[in-house]
Formats: structure tokens, sequence, C-alpha cells
């Protein structure tokens, strides 16, 4: 028998903050920075990977910044 991977649970926005959002649940943790990755490329913002058994943020990434240079090279290119 196998042993099962750890579960962690992906979530959108700033840890602490009213407006986070939980997105779901993966298992393993290679596995589940890879899908906060993905979330963060299809729409950029705040996104963090929690460890309810140790109780702590393992992960993180914040594309915010990406999202705003984009959007200013788009509207010099427009200008």
């Amino acid at each position: 028998m196998m042993p099962t991977l750890p579960a962690f649970d992906i979530f959108s926005g700033h840890f602490g903050k009213k407006n986070v959002v939980w997105l779901g649940t993966v298992e393993g943790l290679g596995a589940a920075r890879d899908r906060m990755l993905q979330f963060a490329a299809k729409q950029p913002g705040a996104y963090f990977v929690f460890s309810s058994d140790s109780q702590l943020i393992v992960a993180a990434v914040d594309t915010t910044r990406l999202m705003r240079a984009s959007e200013s090279a788009t509207a010099k290119g427009a200008a």
C-alpha cells in the first residue's frame, strides 16, 4: 500500500484578509504549487498554498504587478 500524499489547500487573495477565496485541495506540495501557478497565470493576483497539517503557508505568489505592467505596456502601445 502506497502512502498517501498530504493535502494542501489553494487560496486566492492575501492570507488574513477578508477577500480570501478557497480554490481547492490538491495532494502533494509540488502539485499544489503547480496548480497555484496555473491559477496565477490565468488570472493575475495573489495566491497561496496552505498546509492544514502544519497550519502554515507553504507557497505563495503574487502576479498583480505583472498584470499592471502588462496593462501599462498595452496602454502605451495603443497611444
